[in-house]
């Protein structure tokens, strides 16, 4: 657990750590680019890594269940430090582009991966918590990249971040150097998990656990598509809008990556597991929906991060409450099973972040109202559709043991 959360939290830092520099490394390769089309570049970017995910984290959870775990997360985190790497010592946006294709690429292996091995090797109890303890390094290491981003390519060196020149990259290479040594513990410190035989992914899967699997899909992307849209969203309008400095941003982010890991610690209790259902995630939808309609008045930094704050506590619970759900009544092909669920979430998030710098250039709160209307739609396809199926599937589990007994 130690080198899975060491792996998950370098993967989240690299990513954190760039988010309130975004802007300025653009500006090295656009040059005296207009703020809608550095506004376009910044979401197209971001948009380019999480589609990465979304193409690559099925194929690399049908490898894991085929080859093992251990092999495709070294894999996958080697073709991560590579990207971010390559991001650091890009010499044109071309090459920018390349690595964090990449990167996202390398990134797509890590989480599904590692939330499969620990489904091998783990009952269910103690699976639930270990789900939860995954999710929190990686929200630290999401917390933890801002303000590192900026120290290291700044204040440490006793110059504003505004001014740091060609430092902007230094983040992204010390990334890629401390996460080389855990590339190289991870195959004596994870050993062999055994590669899932192939009688096991060819199981029967009844119609209800279709359903069941589809509505988690479609509830997984419709609360991504809300993270991907106040990533760059809150990126842009705090630097362009309220004119807040890259160091203040950073404070930003790590307000974020706080609720949401305040938001999950909760599911470490038992009692609140067994009472989410789909009016639960509804509320978290809901909730999330309405803060993003007080964008508009936000005045100053610190009211953003409160509105951060509240939307981030509102989806930081799902994506593990849907892993958690997924793999509670099936325990076949963990791997593609999870692969897909974070490929719905990367496709969700890759939207948003595109549709958040192209709305962004046509008005500031557009992105913002954009995602809570999509967040109202999450609400009602959990209780129209997630909800029913789970409920289904439930009955069906129980119908199939009763057929068995009798």
């Amino acid at each position: 657990m130690l080198l899975l959360g060491a792996i998950v939290f370098v993967v989240a830092l690299g990513y954190g750590a760039g988010l309130p520099l975004l802007q300025l490394y653009l500006r090295q390769y656009l040059g005296a680019a207009t703020p809608s089309a550095l506004a376009w570049h910044v979401g197209i970017l971001g948009g380019v890594y999480t589609f990465a995910l979304f193409l690559f984290a099925p194929l690399w959870g049908r490898l894991s269940d085929r080859y093992g775990r251990t092999a495709v997360l070294a894999a996958g985190f080697a073709a991560f430090l590579v990207g971010e790497a390559a991001a650091a010592l890009a010499p044109n946006l071309g090459v920018v582009y390349a690595a964090r294709l990449l990167a996202g690429a390398g990134a797509a292996a890590i989480v599904p991966t590692a939330q499969a091995y620990i489904a091998d090797v783990s009952t269910p109890v103690v699976r639930s918590r270990r789900f939860v303890l995954l999710g929190s390094a990686s929200f630290v290491g999401f917390l933890a990249g801002p303000p590192f981003g900026s120290w290291i390519a700044g204040p440490v060196m006793g110059m504003p971040v505004g001014r740091m020149a060609g430092m902007i990259n230094w983040p992204a290479l010390g990334v890629a150097l401390g996460g080389l040594p855990l590339l190289l513990l991870a195959r004596w410190g994870l050993g062999r998990v055994r590669a899932m035989a192939s009688g096991e992914t060819s199981r029967q899967v009844s119609r209800e656990r279709r359903r069941f699997v589809r509505a988690s899909m479609g509830v997984a992307l419709l609360a991504s598509f809300a993270v991907g849209t106040f990533e760059v969203g809150f990126t842009l309008f705090g630097g362009q809008t309220l004119g807040l400095a890259s160091g203040t941003m950073a404070l930003m982010f790590v307000t974020c990556s706080l609720a949401m890991l305040a938001a999950q610690s909760t599911l470490l209790l038992q009692e609140v597991r067994r009472r989410i259902n789909q009016r639960w995630v509804a509320a978290a939808f809901g909730a999330a929906a309405l803060a993003l309609t007080f964008t508009s008045r936000v005045p100053d930094a610190a009211a953003l991060g409160l509105l951060i704050a509240v939307v981030s506590t509102g989806v930081g619970m799902i994506g593990p409450v849907l892993s958690y759900e997924l793999l509670e009544r099936h325990d076949a092909a963990r791997g593609a099973l999870l692969g897909g669920q974070a490929a719905a979430g990367n496709l969700g998030q890759a939207l948003g972040s595109v549709s958040a710098g192209l709305l962004f250039a046509w008005q500031p709160v557009a992105p913002f109202w954009a995602a809570a209307l999509v967040l109202v739609l999450g609400a009602g396809v959990a209780l129209a559709f997630w909800g029913p199926a789970r409920d289904g599937e439930i009955a069906s589990g129980l119908r199939n043991r009763s057929d068995d007994d009798g």
